[in-house]
């Protein structure tokens, strides 16, 4: 087991090493895919670079996709709005309305139990009914001041008139009634906005809105003191959200607020890039002094309207901030909001426009409701009428979603706990797809099969349904990065390099190797082309030959000649692939191939004698075609040796081929010479017969000889058959074994009657033949003195 593992750890190396322009891709492409995804989406920060804010935009559409699949969920039944609608302006004239229909809007929700009220609006300038009223009190007043008479019970009607047509304290009697009001402001951004705004006048709406900070600001210890608070301020600023003034509410409405039971709120949203709100902004810091560390931070009407609907008390209403910005929002009753380090939360809309009930502002202020519609209810007061409507685009496409619905949207995310979140863990997952679909999917796509490879882009099917069933779930996971800027660049890059680089390697070593090796061993040369290099290996030869093809050759027409060549060599070839065996060339009439390369395989002469004999039945099979067909027949003989030999593609530069040198090939060419001295069909040498099974094959030590040009002795051997398939072939082995037996004591006498046994019964025994000579030579006239019962080959 030790010892495998670094070989196993080798192999894994190797593999990759093969493959490495692939994998090479892959991590290019991945390293760029977190560049783009950690420069566009960690963090807060402005797109500073073009194509980044195009990839942010992309990904926004495609969060936009999913909230327009999944359409309109579970609104809260709590949440209802009061629609200052076309049918408004019908029934209660021009906007702006007297605000003595807001004061019996107030009254009738109260007299229906609704439990809060906020405003989409501001009231920042006092209502112009008893304006005329006014004038002309004021007018009487310059007369009497000039000695002209006025009547003094025209001059106590005009009072009384004017303060009952005073609908400002009309409404700030009904504020004051009702209780959990929030009214609204709205914070200034651009120059457009401020446009015509005094100083003076942004005094003083700075001077109201500072009535109605937030409720509780707390620093968390990483803050690092006042420091913290300005670099809090300094975040906003970066973001372009830092406001350069403020519209707030008339004096009077805003005495009428209580801080305890009332409060006043901004109801600015952000837009992305793109101009669409996707997220609600929760806080916000404002001042006018120079020194920002006097500024104060402020609620959004989200947040106020939810403190009241709680009924939490102001200090139970926490923003907490750190050294990152701010951290979370806690209301008590364990509702807890954790936005983005300037406050901003991702709004799980419930569903397009009127997702949530409307009533027309007209019916509620002339009481002209179902009673009961608002018992519980938070109320949320905004337009939608054409001219004066706040309407926004959104994720549901369009402009016909008013600004009231997306802080109904928000208040019911804060309430049900039902963000679209977007955090830590949220990035974590986005960024295990990046690296599985970078290195993961790269080093599959690096060693799969070319075909599968068009598979790989189906893989955005399961995991857009993946990234929908998170969105279903409420979170928000990056979809453009992992699929349009890993997945399919990976996929078409590795694969064109494959086509164009390993494909084409690999097309060269199939079609070199195909005409010497089986299918399946040139599927394994693909996954590893270093194996063609010439190396030193154990290998099992086999050379095999054509007997007196030279006659035969000279009595047939070229044409039938080439026909019966082809023919035999076909079929003795495709044996040879089915048994593993790797061609190494055809040498006219002959046929050389060997075991054990270009894969060392152990057990390589155990296959190679399995294939020689199967080349034999076969042979045999076409003597009997060629009989019928009135053909020569063709006889040939095989020698086979094992041993260590060089092998690979050898040649020069122009032209070169597989095959393998060294003495090894040398003595199998010599065995299979040597069938023609012993009559014989398969010949083995011994180092050939110690690697096969004994029990497995059938075989007859024939001879120790000593071949031309070589001085150590080998020991000869003839395979016979399998053991299975043996019959009398093994009684042939054994009574040839008495004979050899004596020939070696040399007792040529026993030997020479074992040999003529073994004749009378089996003829046409060449072996036989060939000793029964021997020992009468020998008988006659004994061997030298030194004789070592080795025979020497006097001819290749």
């Amino acid at each position: 087991m030790v010892n495998r593992l670094p070989n196993k750890l080798s192999g894994i190396f190797r593999a990759f090493w093969r493959h490495k322009g692939s994998l090479s891709i892959s991590l290019g492409v991945t390293a760029i895919a977190l560049f783009i995804y950690i420069a566009t989406f960690v963090g807060e920060r402005p797109a500073s670079w073009p194509v980044l804010e195009f990839i942010s935009r992309l990904e926004l559409s495609s969060l936009d996709t999913r909230f327009r699949l999944r359409g309109r969920v579970r609104p809260d039944p709590r949440l209802m709005i009061v629609d200052i609608d076309q049918r408004s302006q019908e029934l209660l004239g021009r906007w702006p309305f007297p605000r003595i229909h807001f004061a019996h809007m107030l009254d009738n929700l109260k007299k229906d139990g609704a439990r809060v009220v906020a405003f989409d609006i501001t009231f920042s300038q006092p209502d112009q009914t008893a304006e005329p009223l006014r004038a002309l009190r004021e007018n009487l007043a310059q007369q009497q001041k000039a000695g002209r008479r006025a009547d003094p019970e025209t001059l106590a009607e005009l009072a009384r008139l004017e303060q009952e047509y005073d609908y400002d304290g009309k409404f700030a009697e009904a504020i004051q009634g009702f209780g959990k009001v929030v009214l609204g402001s709205y914070f200034l951004y651009t120059p457009a906005d401020l446009e015509g705004v005094s100083t003076a006048s942004l005094d003083r709406y700075a001077d109201r809105i500072s009535l109605f900070p937030f409720p509780r600001v707390q620093a968390l210890a990483s803050a690092g003191g006042e420091q913290g608070r300005l670099n809090l301020i300094r975040n906003y600023e970066d973001l372009g959200l830092l406001p350069r003034g403020a519209e707030a509410n008339n004096d009077t409405l805003t005495a009428a607020l209580s801080a305890e039971k009332a409060g006043c709120g901004f109801f600015n949203v952000v837009a992305d890039a793109d101009g669409v709100v996707r997220r609600s902004l929760l806080a916000l810091p404002y001042g006018r002094d120079p020194d920002r560390a006097q500024w104060d931070l402020y609620a959004s009407v989200d947040v106020q309207a939810i403190r009241l609907f709680l009924d939490a008390p102001p200090e139970q209403t926490v923003l907490y901030f750190g050294g990152a910005g701010i951290a979370s929002i806690s209301f008590g009753n364990g509702i807890t909001v954790h936005p983005d380090d300037v406050g901003r939360t991702a709004i799980n809309f419930q569903g397009g426009a009127r997702t949530y009930p409307y009533v027309s502002f007209a019916d509620v202020a002339n009481g002209t409701f179902t009673p009961g519609t608002f018992r519980d209810k938070l109320i949320l007061v905004g337009a939608s009428a054409t001219g004066i409507g706040d309407l926004r685009p959104t994720p549901f496409g369009g402009l016909d979603f008013p600004g009231v619905e997306v802080h109904a949207n928000a208040i019911d995310n804060i309430l049900n706990q039902d963000f679209l979140r977007r955090g830590a863990h949220q990035v974590a997952v986005d960024l295990a797809w990046i690296l599985l679909f970078g290195i993961g999917l790269g080093t599959w796509l690096a060693v799969a099969q070319p075909r599968w490879m068009a598979v790989a882009p189906l893989l955005l099917v399961p995991f857009a349904l993946f990234e929908y069933a998170a969105f279903r779930h409420g979170w928000w996971l990056n979809f453009v990065v992992p699929s349009l800027f890993v997945l399919l660049p990976n996929v078409g890059l590795v694969a064109l390099y494959r086509v164009l680089i390993e494909e084409r390697e690999k097309r060269r070593v199939r079609g070199l190797f195909q005409q010497y090796v089986p299918p399946e061993v040139i599927r394994r040369l693909l996954d590893s082309p270093e194996r063609v290099r010439p190396r030193k290996t154990e290998i099992t030869v086999m050379f095999s030959d054509i007997r007196g093809f030279t006659s035969i050759a000279e009595g047939l027409d070229a044409q039938v000649l080439a026909d019966l060549l082809n023919g035999y060599l076909t079929e003795m070839t495709r044996i040879l692939f089915r048994y593993q065996g790797t061609l190494d060339k055809y040498i006219g009439d002959a046929l050389m191939a060997f075991w054990g390369a270009p894969f060392d395989e152990p057990g390589h002469a155990r296959r190679a004698c399995n294939g020689v004999l199967a080349m034999m039945a076969r042979l045999k099979e076409l003597q009997q075609e060629w009989k019928a067909q009135g053909r020569p027949v063709l006889e040939i003989g095989i020698g086979l040796n094992t041993g260590t030999a060089s092998v690979g593609n050898m040649g020069s530069l122009l032209r070169h081929g597989y095959t393998a040198i060294g003495d090894a090939v040398n003595l199998a060419s010599r065995l299979e010479g040597l069938n023609k001295e012993y009559g014989t069909r398969i010949l083995l040498s011994e180092f050939t017969c110690r690697e096969i099974p004994a029990e497995e094959f059938l075989v007859r030590e024939l001879d120790l000889i000593r071949v031309k040009g070589k001085e150590e002795p080998v020991t000869l051997y003839e395979l016979l058959s399998r053991r299975e398939n043996a019959g009398e072939l093994a009684e042939l082995a054994e009574a040839f074994l008495k004979g050899r037996e004596a020939y070696k004591r040399r007792d040529w006498h026993a030997a020479q009657r074992a040999f003529d046994d073994v004749l009378k019964r089996w003829p046409q025994d060449g072996p036989a033949r060939i000793f029964r000579a021997r020992c009468g030579e020998y008988a006659a006239e004994g061997p030298a003195a030194d004789w070592d019962g080795v025979y020497v080959m006097k001819h290749k």
